[in-house]
């Protein structure tokens, strides 16, 4: 598709919008240099003059569409009359309290050049607050188990017109999480996420102090989110309970009790000298690998008083890192990464489970290969089967000594075997974060 001939749609919704926020969003869509676009802003704010603001900001821009709307029971049915009335190829909404970065239409454009499959695309992003840009929000590629326990994806996303169609409007039922019901759906109606790794989108960081209001709602929106989790799982058959974290967040707690039953089904991998601090630590991982588009699933190392890892990350050159080592095991890290259920390129087979009959399909271990690069290729074999690999933050294991192993003759078959994927980079690490020893920092 020739870049000229990508027509966006900027989808701007008014609902119990505070006007200065408003005005930065339409001041950020306004600023967009690309002559084949339309702003759509849909008003469903009757006295908050919102229409004044927009002929003040937009003036004669032929680019803007601004409909004053009848009011509307949610965000979520301001975006839906915005859908209908759409023009563009793609449809960009826009957070209630975010605003653009000028460049994101050149990256989109180069984007869905390369990638036309894409129904939804997400960006990195971070806060403004005083006028200071701060927080980056590094993201990984699409992350299902991540996503099952935070929409780590935003309020201001793409999505390809003629997707709308198949995946469906957003539930206007839902006054915070239909964003994230839409991701959820998306998901498992088996649509493709595009990640561009940039910082194209700011959300604007409120500075008035917490107040019990603003407590309230921040509450409401959790059990929000928390409902859409269950309904996923009773759905999928999924056997498990949506639990609310300490941490304002959910966690999902899957049912893998029937471990005992089911042992035949997986094999349970663990070295010597290796301690399991985890109570009932095989039926967690169990609860995990019994799904069926999970392989292998491992848990938090940790070594004295530090992590150790919370499995592994690769580089261009097939080496890999463990992540978060030396971090505090009490601390969240980076974006929750400790503490927060995921999607990992490999995890640490020093204690972990995998399902036998894909273990079994895909041949096993490589014995051409040593230490962390056989781990890592049984690992890219679940990958490129569409199976997923996840790391367990509620399991934990000790150890006093790491023996990775490997040597260059095992690299070179690794990297011979896995070349484009591995010169491809981690999809669950973010190319603008520090590679090696420390990375998850900024």
């Amino acid at each position: 598709m020739a870049i000229e001939s990508i027509r966006f749609s900027v989808i701007i919704g008014a609902y119990q919008t505070a006007a200065w926020y408003f005005k930065e969003s339409l001041e950020s869509a306004k600023a967009l240099e690309w002559r084949n676009m339309e702003i759509q802003v849909l008003d469903a704010c009757p006295e908050a003059g919102l229409g004044n603001i927009t002929r003040s900001v937009m003036k004669d821009d032929y680019r803007l569409k601004y409909v004053k709307l009848r009011p509307k029971n949610s965000l979520a049915d301001v975006w839906n009359e915005g859908i209908r009335r759409a023009q563009g190829d793609y449809l960009i909404f826009v957070g209630l309290t975010d605003k653009l970065n000028t460049m994101i239409l050149k990256y989109l454009s180069d984007f869905i050049g390369e990638h036309p499959e894409c129904d939804i695309i997400y960006t990195d992003h971070d806060e403004i607050k005083d006028a200071c840009r701060m927080n980056p929000y590094f993201l990984p590629d699409f992350n299902k188990e991540l996503l099952l326990g935070q929409n780590y994806i935003g309020d201001t996303f793409i999505v390809k017109r003629d997707s709308i169609r198949r995946l469906g409007l957003f539930r206007k039922e839902l006054s915070f999480a239909f964003a994230y019901d839409f991701f959820i759906r998306a998901m498992q109606r088996k649509a493709r996420f595009g990640h561009i790794a940039a910082l194209l989108w700011h959300n604007v960081a409120p500075d008035s102090p917490v107040n019990d209001e603003l407590l309230s709602l921040r509450d409401r929106s959790i059990r929000e989110h928390m409902t859409v989790v269950s309904a996923y799982l009773n759905e999928n058959g999924i056997r498990g309970k949506v639990e609310r974290t300490k941490n304002d967040s959910w966690s999902v707690r899957y049912d893998g009790s029937d471990y005992r039953s089911h042992m035949s089904s997986v094999l349970l991998i663990k070295d010597k000298g290796v301690h399991v601090t985890t109570r009932n630590a095989a039926e967690k991982l169990y609860g995990y690998v019994s799904q069926p588009d999970i392989a292998v699933a491992g848990g938090k190392f940790i070594s004295g008083l530090s992590v150790n890892n919370c499995g592994y990350i690769y580089d261009q050159e097939g080496i890999t890192y463990p992540a978060c080592r030396g971090e505090n095991p009490l601390s969240p890290g980076l974006y929750g990464r400790i503490r927060t259920a995921s999607d990992v390129s490999m995890v640490d087979f020093s204690f972990c489970m995998v399902d036998a009959s894909f273990f079994k399909k895909c041949g096993g271990f490589d014995k051409r290969l040593r230490g962390n690069d056989m781990i890592l290729d049984l690992c890219l074999k679940a990958r490129a089967g569409g199976l997923r690999v996840v790391y367990v933050p509620k399991v934990t294991a000790h150890r006093s000594r790491t023996d990775e192993g490997g040597d260059e003759n095992s690299r070179s078959v690794l990297r011979e075997k896995w070349k484009r994927t591995i010169t491809a980079g981690d999809p669950f690490y973010n190319r603008n974060l520090p590679a090696g020893i420390k990375n998850y920092y900024l």
